[in-house]
């Protein structure tokens, strides 16, 4: 088996055959592929650059992507990398440790990316937006993160799972007492947005009284794991209370985890798209459903299985990781203390 760099002077070879020069920056594993950016030095063509490419293409199944001017990246399969939530314990730890109020921030880890696990806060992240198709990796990565918020935060959680509590259910066995309410169809999911819309505005009314600029005691969040069909049959009432939780709630600590496989226009709607600033776009059905999360159609072209772009609020780009999963046996041994 080659090595990086092996393959890294191979490309400079084969590039060379077309009369392209061209030199190393880096060379790494991702979760997904073996990456190598390179700069070019001089081209005699774009239709010479093309000609590279579709070489590569050939000879590796070598995927290209333009990284800045005059510069790429050339991404072969490899052998996945599959993440667990145990995984991406030590990155928690460390972040939470290292905040005087880190359990009361909300640390979350989405995964890991091409270099490290991309941890960050409810705080910063303010609300999440989350869409993948079937066999994506959309109710591990919820379930994840769900988890993340019970082991390494205080946040106390809604749950709302509008098919009859198919995905959520288990929790109603938690005997930390953090889970607020599963609901389990559309009427109770009104029901708790309305109450989580309410909670928001008594904060402020607190926030007002003490003179605070933000709220300063435990965090709430609100995991709703399919919008599309909340969209189908209360439309108004629930992008109502989305919108409004998300334009206000993160100076009162209430937040929002929305995910769909659905991310059509008329689900996702510019008014939740624009104000749930973080996003997860995990495989889609087409690059469409992958405009409507983060602008652009790559999210078609992901392998499934945890495989996303991920678009915060604190960088301008996309970055893409490998999302985590967990076991319904260990979702169950912490949420009722087996094995402690």
């Amino acid at each position: 088996m080659t090595t990086l760099e092996e393959n890294t002077a191979i490309c400079v070879k084969d590039f060379a055959l077309f009369g392209i020069k061209i030199e190393p920056i880096r060379q790494y594993y991702s979760p997904q592929a073996a990456n190598y950016e390179f700069e070019i030095i001089s081209l005699p063509s774009v239709a010479a650059f093309n000609r590279a490419v579709e070489a590569m293409k050939l000879m590796c199944d070598a995927s290209c992507e333009m990284i800045g001017a005059g510069k790429f990246r050339l991404s072969a399969p490899c052998n996945r990398q599959y993440i667990g939530v145990g995984n991406c314990e030590p990155s928690l730890t460390k972040a939470v440790s290292a905040d005087e109020n880190g359990r009361q921030k909300g640390y979350i880890c989405f995964g890991k990316g091409n270099f490290d696990y991309i941890v960050t806060s409810m705080e910063k992240a303010a609300h999440i937006l989350v869409a993948g198709t079937t066999g994506s990796g959309k109710s591990c990565l919820l379930n994840s993160l769900i988890m993340e918020l019970l082991c390494f935060s205080n946040a106390q959680l809604i749950l709302i799972d509008p098919k009859q509590g198919v995905e959520f259910g288990i929790y109603e066995q938690d005997v930390h007492k953090r889970i607020c309410s599963v609901a389990k169809n559309v009427s109770e999911a009104v029901e708790w947005l309305s109450v989580a819309v309410n909670e928001m505005e008594r904060r402020y009314a607190h926030m007002k009284e003490k003179g605070l600029k933000e709220y300063d005691g435990v965090r709430l969040v609100v995991v709703i794991d399919e919008l599309a069909d909340l969209m189908m049959t209360s439309k108004k009432t629930v992008e109502q209370s989305i919108v409004r939780i998300a334009q206000m709630g993160r100076a009162a600590g209430v937040h929002l985890i929305v995910a769909t496989q659905d991310p059509r226009a008329s689900v996702v709607t510019g008014l939740i798209k624009y104000n749930l600033p973080t996003k997860v776009c995990l495989k889609t059905a087409n690059a469409q459903h992958s405009m409507n999360v983060i602008d652009v159609g790559k999210g078609a072209e992901l392998l499934g299985k945890g495989d996303a772009y991920l678009q915060l609020p604190t960088s301008p780009d996309l970055l893409r990781c490998q999302c985590p999963n967990i076991s319904t046996d260990n979702i169950l041994k912490i949420i009722t203390k087996q094995g402690e």
